[in-house]
């Protein structure tokens, strides 16, 4: 069960928005969007929900907190200092792996020397959203190639009821968990119905832009 200060900061975050028709970074298609970056802005609220990502983990065992861009790095940095408060030696490091290439070639990489510190380490990730845990897989799978440990993945919100297997068995801590109904295009009532899409969250924008150019 979600507990019921967290839902409360979700909400005056105003972070949980309904009854309309968003676009999610997947491509699939729902009623409910959250809004992580309403979060963002509140920068106590923030890091209070970082340090309840981090209360889980023993943090002399973690060496490197890693996120996918864009959102994750707000979330790896304060995840890595609350870590640190409780460190007793050396310090646990924040980085982030970036986007490369477009479509279905798309794939999480490490840049600006980040992969040197990788190698032998315990590594916990860290991600706003789960919704069918692509992005984190692929994050996780690169930390592997580099010879990191992972140890855990810790998540604002899974929405996509993501299990350890869909992450290559990697076990999960969400803040919250919220079962949203989410669709295919080709399946989606909304789009049957003529709902317009919000353009304002999500990924609606580049959605209608796409079948304009199609």
């Amino acid at each position: 069960m979600n507990d019921p200060k967290i839902m409360q900061m979700f909400a005056d975050a105003e972070a949980i928005v309904s009854n309309s028709h968003f676009v999610y970074t997947s491509g699939r298609h729902s009623s409910v969007y959250i809004n992580k970056d309403a979060l963002y802005v509140h920068t106590e609220m923030t890091g209070e929900l970082c340090r309840l990502m981090a209360s889980p983990y023993d943090a002399d065992q973690i060496d490197v907190v890693v996120a996918p861009v864009l959102g994750g790095i707000v979330l790896s940095q304060w995840v890595a200092h609350h870590l640190n408060l409780r460190r007793t030696a050396s310090e646990t490091l924040a980085v982030y792996a970036e986007k490369e290439g477009d479509g279905p070639n798309k794939k999480m990489i490490f840049t600006r020397g980040y992969d040197k510190y990788i190698p032998e380490k315990n590594v916990l990730v860290v991600e706003d959203l789960l919704t069918t845990g692509g992005t984190v897989r692929q994050v996780i799978d690169l930390v592997r190639r580099h010879g990191g440990n992972v140890v855990g993945l810790s998540v604002l919100c899974n929405r996509g009821n993501v299990q350890p297997r869909d992450v290559g068995d990697v076990p999960i801590y969400a803040l919250i968990e919220v079962t949203l109904e989410t669709y295919a295009e080709e399946e989606c009532p909304f789009c049957q119905q003529g709902v317009p899409i919000n353009t304002a969250l999500g990924k609606g924008r580049a959605f209608l832009a796409k079948q304009r150019s199609s």
